[in-house]
Order: structure tokens, then C-alpha cells, then sequence
């Protein structure tokens, strides 16, 4: 008896589980089918009272995705949390995790998903792009970048519990975009979210002393609102076109694509009477894909909206289309024009001001969580790379649908922050900032320079210049800010940019001119007196700039090269066993533009020690500071300088030190040569008074080289007066100054060996 009666009781626990077991298959299918149909909310409830009683990984993942969707970050975390720990997991779903972690605030735990994410799949560009998202100091410059100008206020007269978002300016008021209640008898509600429908409302904006009051909002216009979704909208500069998103609902009948999902598509009507008509969809819409959130230029030429069309980036794409003769173009991929505009990601809700600057919420580039708000700048075709506005715009929750007025003093974006009234709330600000436009180019061909970093002080920020060489950014008025530029190839140097003079909404421009660096390279040749090659000399470097000795040998064909250095003098000193050691200077002192230089190093052979081998030679050295008005003097041996006198003046120590020095080195690298300082005077003046005068400057000279350790008795001092005139000017005969003054000389040349 009590076997049977444990048989029936097993038997009826058996049938329990699996009649509860089939009926949580049946609310997983029903999960699984409003899943599939968008239906979010229903899909959660059913998800929800399945992962009540069985533990099902398919179910946890579309639950995270749930929310994901919705926009409830709160809940993604927790649930993408446990996905992650599951044998199932994708990589995606680190990425996902890492998105909702940062969208809560809790950007250091979220910090390790993005960088597993990176290393997983290295192809996507949003790995690559958030690795860094959390850095601390990316963070914080974020997190400062416009706390200084910008001032934000929730827009409470018009918030509801519900979603408002995507205001855009008309007449004296906003248009924007509300899933507020509207009382209507019967409810329509959108699956997605659980929520009514979005439709346009209008509220008017009312200046005062202490800032902006609205007026009650009403629905907008009869013609644009429909029983779906309508909204966001945009208009051209003259007000008189609209343009705006809606459900795919034409003429009261409603397209949906393969799957039985009604998409988005955009559509334009003009203004006549007062009122909206000829309302039509554009040209590159499709049942099979959404089309969203258009803006146009002010002179209605040309739109920017978002995608998920074939072939774009991923998720929802930035495109753009021209009018040409009345008629839309096709829809262009904007990384076309700005590669890597377009993320794997969500790029969204653009808008387009009057200044050219292309604004855009994205969850593909790096900010403080969820959608952010960035920019891209058009100047004459060209993009500047894409920026984030920075807080207090954008926080750690969704932030998106952004618009300035005409002269960017005030504008509206959207969020779902915590502090609002609901879901997304429109928020206002007005802006206190100057625009600073950076032109970065190159001093000596004018190009722009592309791919230079530019940093400013201004909240410690860093920019990368587009292919036009700019760069833009805000800054507060009434301040003063470095701005610096530098790229591999060049020197870097820096400009200021300042706003004391400028009132908010102006704009500034900074050039910075940028020079190559300068490089040197010395190209020498070793030669005897007769021009033939020496190999294997021995060489010695040394330069006024503190850099180590450097010692090589000439080749075979008696060369060498040496790299030298900008601002730097360098004594080269030549020396060969059976030839006298010879010096040249070379310097890149004062030097604009990069060069090779040429120089030739003789070398003599060694004199007996009766002279007889004593030649003057053609060396490559001369003065480096004679007087613009002294001929350039001829070669001596050794490389000597000859060294020209003022009339009737024998000092030489003040304007020759540089000589001098030259002829003391070469003294003392030939430590056994005996030299004779020949000096002269031209013909004017009694003759026995210039004998005299040219034997003070011999004696000038002399006492130089005595003075710095050169011994007595190798130094050789004479005074030929005007006997030796190098030219024709004898007495009696005219002659110009310069003449004259080519022979008030004093030369130095060797007389013999020790």
C-alpha cells in the first residue's frame, strides 16, 4: 500500500513539472515573438516571469537586451552583468556591459569590459575608440570642458513625466517632440516603450530679466501629427519648409517591411496659407530601412539625417543628400566626407548650424556614458575630426538632439539625466563662449598642415588638425589661453588666443606657423696642397654647443660627413702623421633653412726647418666677422686669416676675436711651426710712419698669441710698411678706398718647423 501510494504521488509531481515546465515554454515563445516584433515591454514582463522560475541563458541575454533598448541602463547592468558570466557569452555583450555600466556612473568597473571588448574583437572601431573612454583623465577633461560657458536649466514649463526631446526653433517659440498624454478617449500606445505615440507641440518662448519662461504647449500642426509617431522636425532658414520623421503611413495606409515592422521615413511639406501642404516622403526612403531625424542648411541645399540602410557603418549611420535642380540626391555615407564619423555604433539626431558645424549624439565615440553630443566642423569642404562638446552638455545618460540659435547665444538638447521630470527631458542653455578657429600650417610653403596636435590650456585640451590644418573649440570670454602646436616632422611653437575683447557668439582665429626642423650635414674632403685626396686622416670635432668630441677618419677618397647640429659652431681639426694639423670652422649659427655644407680640409706637409717647402695655398677657411666694408681676404696656409686695419689704426683684438682664436688654434694644433705676422699699410702717409705703424700691428698680433701661451720664439712679428702693396696704388697714384684697404693687411704664414 504505501509502495502505490508513493508511485501516485510521484506520478502526480511528474505531471506538475511538466505541465510547469510547458508552460514556461509557452511565455518564452511569447517572449521570443515580442521580442522579434520590438515589443520591448511585453517582452520583459514574460522574460521576467520565466527567469522567475528557470534559469535560462537565452532568456537573461534578450532581457539585457530589453533594456538595452528602452534605455533603462539600471537594469541592463545588472542583467548584462550575469550574461557576461555565462558559457554563451559574446564579446558584444562586454561591450554592452561596459556601455551600461558607464551609463549608470560606475565608469571604473566598466573600464575592464571596454579594454576585454578591444582586445576580442580589435576590427571594431567602438573597441578601439572606448578602450580609453574611462581614463581618468580623459573623464575629467570631459567633465570640465564647458563647465566654464555654458549654463543649463531643465525646461519645467514644459517637461512631462513622460519623453520631450528634439526641439527645433520657429517664430518666436520651439517645436518639439512629446509622448505626453493627450486624453483621447482611446490610448494608442507604442509596444516599444509602453508609451503613447510621439507627436509635435509647439510652446513659445518668453524672455525675461531673470531668463526664459514658455508658454503652455499646444499640438502642433494638424497636417503633420498623425495617429503614429511624429517628430523630430526641422526647417529650412526661411521657415517655410518643414521637414520631419514619421512612421511610414502614407495616405492612412501603413508600409512595414519583410518582417512586419513599420519603419521610419522622412518626410517634407511647404508652407502655403499659413498652413502645411504637399506633404511627400523622400526620395531615398524605403520600407525596408528607417530614415530619421533630418537638418537641413539654412538655404535648404543640403540634408543630414540618420540610417540603418545597407552598407552604412552599423547600427544607425549619419548620411547626407544635396539638392540638385529641384531635386534630392542620393543618400551618401558620411564617413565619406569625415572617415570614422560612423561607428559600429548609434549616430543620431543630427543638426546642422549656420557656421557649417555638423552637431550628433553617438554611442560609438568615447564620452561620459550612453549617447553624447559631438561635433564636426565644415570649412570650405573640408571636416575638422570629430570633437566631443563635453559637460555640462553631455553626463553619464543619454544625451542627444541638440540645437543653437542663429548666433549660438541660446539652444536646447535633450536627456533623460537624473533630476528631470521623466524619461527624456528637454533641457535649455545659453552659451558665454567664442569660437577659436586654429589654422595650423607650414611657414614656408603656406599649406595647411593636417594631423598636428594642438593643445590649449583651456581645460587642459587636446585636438588632432583635419586635412585643412584646423581645429575648433570654445572658449569663455574675458580670457586668455596658450594654444600649441607640434607634429613629428616639425618644430613645435605656440600662439595665444585671446576673448577680452569679444562678446559670446563671435569668432577668432589663431594662426600658428610651424618650420620644418632644421637639419645639417657637413660634407668634407682631406686634401694636400696640391688637391690631391688624403685617406685615413684622423679628424676631431668639437662644437661651442657642449655635445661630446667626436673623432672619425676620412675614407678612402679622403671624405667624410657629419651630422651637425642647428645654432652650433664646430672646429674641425685635421691631422695626418708627415703633415701639419689643420683646423676649418663650420656653423649652422643663424642658419634658416636646412643645408649640406661643403667644406675642404687642406693639409701641408711639414716644412723643414728652412721653410723651403713653404707654399701659400688655396685653404677653405676665412673670417667669419669681417667688417662688411673689408674685401674678402685670399687664402692664406694653414687656413690663416688675413686680418684688414682701419686707417692709420693698429688695434685689432676688439674686431678680430674670432680670427684671432682661429689663429691661435691653429698654433697650437701645430705645436712646432714657426710663422711670420706680416703686416702692412696702404700707400698714403710719409713712409717711415707706416714702417712704424705696420710694426705696431705686427706687435698687435704678437702680443695676442703671447698672451695665450704661444711661445716667443715661434712667433716671428715684421713691419713691411707700404713696400708690399698688393695692387697698383703705389704713391702718387689715385686710388679708391677699397683699393686702399686691400693693402692695410696683416697675414700670417709659416716660416718653419722646430
Amino acid at each position: 500500500m504505501k509502495m502505490k501510494f508513493r508511485i501516485i504521488i510521484t506520478l502526480i509531481i511528474c505531471c506538475l513539472f511538466i505541465g510547469n515546465t510547458e508552460a514556461q515554454q509557452k511565455k518564452l515563445k511569447k517572449a521570443d515573438k515580442s521580442f522579434k516584433a520590438l515589443n520591448y515591454q511585453k517582452a520583459i514582463t514574460y522574460y521576467l516571469d520565466v527567469l522567475d522560475k528557470r534559469d535560462i541563458s537565452s532568456a537573461k541575454i534578450k532581457l539585457a537586451e530589453c533594456y538595452r533598448k528602452i534605455g533603462d541602463m539600471n537594469e541592463a547592468a545588472f542583467w548584462y552583468g550575469q550574461v557576461v558570466r555565462l558559457p554563451e557569452v559574446k564579446p558584444v555583450h562586454k561591450l554592452y556591459y561596459a556601455q551600461a555600466l558607464q551609463g549608470t556612473g560606475k565608469c571604473e568597473q566598466a573600464d575592464r569590459w571596454f579594454k576585454e571588448y578591444a582586445s576580442e574583437v580589435p576590427s571594431d572601431q567602438r573597441g578601439q575608440i572606448l578602450v580609453n573612454a574611462c581614463e581618468q583623465t580623459t573623464v575629467n577633461q570631459l567633465k570640465s570642458v564647458g563647465s566654464d560657458y555654458y549654463r543649463t536649466q531643465q525646461v519645467e514649463d514644459v517637461n512631462t513625466r513622460l519623453d520631450d526631446f528634439g526641439a527645433a526653433f520657429f517664430r518666436q517659440g520651439i517645436v518639439f517632440t512629446s509622448e505626453r498624454d493627450r486624453g483621447a478617449a482611446v490610448r494608442r500606445i507604442h509596444t516599444w516603450t509602453g508609451n503613447p505615440f510621439l507627436e509635435l507641440y509647439y510652446a513659445e518662448i518668453q524672455p525675461e530679466s531673470s531668463g526664459f519662461t514658455f508658454g503652455v504647449p499646444v499640438k502642433y500642426s494638424s497636417k503633420i501629427n498623425t495617429k503614429f509617431h511624429d517628430g523630430p522636425v526641422t526647417f529650412n532658414g526661411e521657415q517655410n519648409r518643414i521637414y520631419f520623421t514619421r512612421n511610414n503611413v502614407e495616405n492612412n495606409k501603413v508600409g512595414r517591411d519583410g518582417e512586419g515592422i513599420v519603419r521610419l521615413k522622412i518626410y517634407t511639406a511647404s508652407l502655403e496659407n499659413n498652413d502645411w501642404k504637399n506633404i511627400k516622403g523622400m526620395s531615398f526612403n524605403s520600407e525596408e530601412y528607417s530614415t530619421a531625424h533630418p537638418t537641413v542648411t539654412p538655404d535648404g541645399t543640403t540634408m543630414y539625417f540618420t540610417s540603418d540602410m545597407p552598407g552604412g557603418t552599423g547600427g544607425m549611420d549619419l548620411y547626407i543628400s544635396m539638392l540638385d535642380n529641384g531635386r534630392w540626391g542620393p543618400a551618401i555615407n558620411m564617413n565619406a566626407y569625415v572617415p570614422g564619423i560612423n561607428t559600429e555604433g548609434d549616430e543620431i539626431f543630427p543638426f546642422v548650424h549656420d557656421d557649417g558645424t555638423l552637431y550628433f549624439a553617438s554611442n560609438g565615440h568615447a564620452g561620459l556614458g550612453g549617447l553624447d553630443i559631438f561635433y564636426s566642423k565644415n570649412t570650405e569642404g573640408a571636416w575638422s575630426p570629430v570633437q566631443n562638446i563635453g559637460s555640462p552638455i553631455n553626463s553619464y545618460s543619454d544625451d542627444f538632439s541638440l540645437t543653437y540659435s542663429a548666433d549660438k547665444s541660446i539652444g536646447f538638447f535633450s536627456s533623460n539625466r537624473k533630476g528631470g521630470n521623466g524619461n527624456d527631458d528637454l533641457y535649455m542653455f545659453q552659451r558665454f563662449a567664442v569660437d577659436v578657429e586654429v589654422l595650423v600650417y607650414d611657414k614656408n610653403t603656406g599649406e595647411p598642415i593636417d594631423a598636428a596636435s594642438v593643445e590649449t590650456n583651456i581645460n587642459e585640451r587636446q585636438f588632432t588638425t583635419g586635412s585643412d590644418g584646423r581645429i575648433f573649440f570654445e572658449m569663455p570670454v574675458d580670457r586668455t589661453a596658450r594654444v600649441e602646436a607640434d607634429r613629428e616632422d616639425y618644430q613645435a611653437n605656440s600662439s595665444t588666443a585671446n576673448t577680452r575683447a569679444q562678446k559670446a557668439g563671435e569668432k577668432i582665429l589663431v594662426n600658428i606657423g610651424l618650420d620644418r626642423p632644421l637639419e645639417f650635414e657637413l660634407a668634407g674632403t682631406v686634401r694636400n696642397k696640391t688637391g690631391g685626396i688624403i685617406s685615413k686622416a684622423d679628424l676631431t670635432i668639437t662644437n661651442d654647443c657642449g655635445e661630446p668630441v667626436d673623432v672619425l677618419q676620412t675614407d678612402v677618397a679622403g671624405q667624410f660627413s657629419f651630422s651637425l647640429t642647428p645654432n652650433c659652431c664646430y672646429l674641425i681639426k685635421a691631422e695626418k702623421n708627415g703633415f701639419l694639423v689643420n683646423t676649418t670652422n663650420v656653423c649652422t649659427r643663424g642658419k634658416r633653412s636646412s643645408q649640406t655644407i661643403n667644406s675642404v680640409v687642406q693639409l701641408d706637409p711639414v716644412p723643414s726647418s728652412t721653410g723651403e717647402t713653404i707654399v701659400e695655398t688655396v685653404t677653405t677657411t676665412t673670417p667669419t666677422t669681417t667688417p662688411s666694408s673689408f674685401p674678402t681676404p685670399p687664402a692664406r696656409p694653414l687656413g690663416f686669416p688675413t686680418l684688414y686695419h682701419d686707417f692709420d689704426k693698429a688695434p685689432v683684438q676688439e674686431l678680430y676675436q674670432d680670427e684671432l682664436t682661429i689663429i691661435y688654434n691653429l698654433m697650437s694644433a701645430n705645436s712646432s711651426v714657426i710663422i711670420e705676422i706680416a703686416s702692412h699699410t696702404d700707400a698714403r702717409g710719409p713712409a717711415n710712419y707706416n714702417q712704424q705703424l705696420s710694426a705696431r700691428r705686427a706687435g698687435e698680433v704678437a702680443d695676442y698669441l703671447k698672451g695665450r701661451g704661444i711661445e716667443d720664439n715661434r712667433l716671428n712679428a715684421t713691419g713691411y710698411g707700404e713696400s708690399q702693396p698688393v695692387n697698383e696704388c703705389t704713391d702718387g697714384v689715385k686710388c679708391n678706398e677699397e683699393k686702399h684697404q686691400e693693402n692695410r693687411r696683416t697675414e700670417v704664414r709659416v716660416v718653419g718647423n722646430q
